[in-house]
């Protein structure tokens, strides 16, 4: 029987710059940072992390500059925290402990960070330039893809055509069919109680085996981005897969025009379009470039295979320590 770890990619392409970030999880408890040069496809492999790095609710700044992450390991002093680094480097330029609350933010302006949760202590840190304003976010949290991932979706581009809604045993559904306490459920399934400081006991959950989608979408959520005539089509099929993504997802290209499937990539980790129109696309430990004239083709590049990645320790270099 295989024992090959799964592997993950998330990508979060820079507003205002032809650069990129990878975020690469596989086993659970080891994730990896890569830059990615959209200009040539040249990846800079960076740090890893021991632990849990929540991809999707991190965001790039608009120039690629800085990256705001949330992670957490269960253990002293922070056990998780939301922190800006300098990628493909995640040593923290500042950090804020959650205290068992979600975290994250998202980057209104390359000065302007907004954060789920804006802790009354900052740990140690280097001083913010005097330009960067740090808040408090203020939006809507009761959103079934989590709120900052929903925000960030919409900023860049992504239009919603279908609503996903849980559909569990497991939990109360509300009026609007979304569960009326995702934020225990998010704790139980994803971090487990951080009471005290640690992790305790998980409460008695259903038993799923592996492959399985603890909390499905019925109807699947999905959300369409227009480029150069197609769409890309993300659907998500629920949360929390055993063994698997945190979010369930296939992905589809369509023609505007006609509205068919021009390309089914299936289950796939993440895809979106490059600023030239190209398709970009993870799956299967690899990241793939699709030419927009060659989409009906299926014809992809491999840019790139992390799926025999391996840890290795990595110290920052002194600029990328720095704001």
């Amino acid at each position: 029987m295989s024992t090959k770890a799964s592997v993950n990619l998330y990508c979060l392409i820079a507003r205002e710059s032809p650069t990129a970030v990878v975020i690469r999880r596989g086993p659970t408890n080891r994730a990896q940072l890569l830059s990615w040069d959209l200009t040539n496809d040249l990846f800079d492999k960076g740090q890893w992390f021991k632990g849990r790095i929540y991809e999707h609710h991190c965001d790039l700044s608009p120039s690629g500059r800085y990256l705001v992450y949330w992670a957490g390991n269960h253990k002293a002093p922070y056990y998780h925290w939301t922190a800006v680094s300098r990628p493909p480097y995640l040593t923290a330029l500042s950090l804020w402990p959650n205290n068992g609350s979600i975290g994250g933010g998202l980057f209104d302006s390359e000065n302007h960070l907004l954060l789920t949760y804006l802790s009354k202590r900052k740990a140690n840190g280097l001083p913010m330039p005097k330009d960067f304003n740090v808040q408090a976010w203020t939006g809507d949290y009761d959103a079934p893809l989590g709120h900052i991932t929903e925000a960030r979706l919409v900023r860049d581009g992504w239009s919603k055509t279908q609503q996903g809604l849980f559909k569990t045993d497991e939990a109360t559904i509300g009026e609007q069919g979304r569960i009326d306490n995702w934020f225990e459920e998010f704790r139980n399934l994803e971090l487990g109680s951080l009471e005290g400081g640690g992790l305790l006991a998980l409460p008695a959950l259903k038993k799923y085996s592996k492959g399985e989608i603890r909390n499905p979408f019925d109807p699947v959520d999905i959300r369409r981005k227009l480029s150069g005539g197609y769409y890309i089509e993300m659907r998500t099929l629920g949360l929390w897969q055993v063994e698997g993504p945190t979010y369930v997802t296939e992905y589809q290209v369509i023609s505007a025009t006609t509205n068919s499937i021009v390309l089914d990539l299936g289950r796939t980790d993440w895809a979106d379009w490059d600023r030239n129109g190209d398709l970009l696309y993870a799956k299967s430990g690899s990241i793939f470039r699709a030419p927009l004239e060659n989409l009906g083709n299926g014809d992809a590049v491999q840019l790139i295979d992390l799926s025999g990645a391996t840890f290795e320790p990595l110290e920052a270099p002194a600029e990328f320590k720095q704001w």
